[in-house]
């Protein structure tokens, strides 16, 4: 076999899912005469974040683009981190905050998204993952403090009256309406979100991922 890159002579060494595998006695380079899956182009890219965001799976973008699943998620891993968090110079609006439960691996792993969005443009300003403790809750308020917000929104959950102040914390049910159906979208819009289904995230690298071209893409 004749080389790809160099046009030096390959010989035979080793296998990759039952395909013969040439080595390159010139360059070194290891090749295959056919292969099963197509590289990943730009266009790929941005096909990439749009099935992901309208809710398909990653079997389903793997299938739709010819490419392989594995591709799909390190491709999805490697878009988000050139995704960064929005600079947001907003003060003196209302916020809401919620935590939405999901899991990671298995049933008996839960993890919740915590998160906050404008009240009235519903954009998202800052999220993290992980349990429903002070520490998570308090990196989601700080990002809203530094915007001296003019209201910030929650449920009734007993962590929130010791990060925000009592002046600006409002607990009515009422007033979370908004991030309560973005719950709704999210779950809707994000496969590994959906309730009662096989479909769920294996890492919180990959969940965090998702959510980012979700979010900020």
């Amino acid at each position: 076999m004749e080389c790809k890159h160099c046009k030096g002579i390959c010989i035979k060494k080793g296998c990759q899912n039952r395909r013969q595998k040439y080595c390159c006695k010139a360059c070194g380079r290891y090749q295959q005469k056919t292969y099963t899956y197509k590289l990943c182009t730009a266009d790929d890219d941005q096909n990439i974040i749009k099935l992901n965001n309208i809710g398909v799976g990653i079997n389903g973008i793997a299938s739709f683009t010819g490419i392989s699943k594995a591709n799909v998620v390190n491709k999805i891993k490697q878009l988000s981190k050139k995704i960064k968090k929005p600079v947001i110079t907003e003060n003196q609006q209302e916020y809401e905050v919620d935590e939405m439960h999901t899991i990671i691996k298995s049933k008996s792993s839960s993890c919740y998204i915590i998160y906050a969005i404008n009240k009235n443009t519903k954009q998202v300003i800052d999220f993290t993952l992980g349990a429903r403790t002070k520490e998570n809750i308090g990196k989601v308020i700080s990002a809203l403090v530094h915007l001296i917000p003019k209201k910030i929104f929650t449920d009734n959950l007993n962590i929130y009256p010791g990060l925000i102040a009592k002046s600006i914390h409002s607990t009515n049910q009422y007033k979370t309406n908004r991030i309560e159906r973005f719950n709704l979208t999210l779950r809707t819009h994000l496969k590994r979100l959906n309730r009662r289904t096989i479909c769920f995230s294996k890492s919180i690298a990959m969940l965090e991922s998702c959510l980012k071209l979700y979010f900020w893409q």
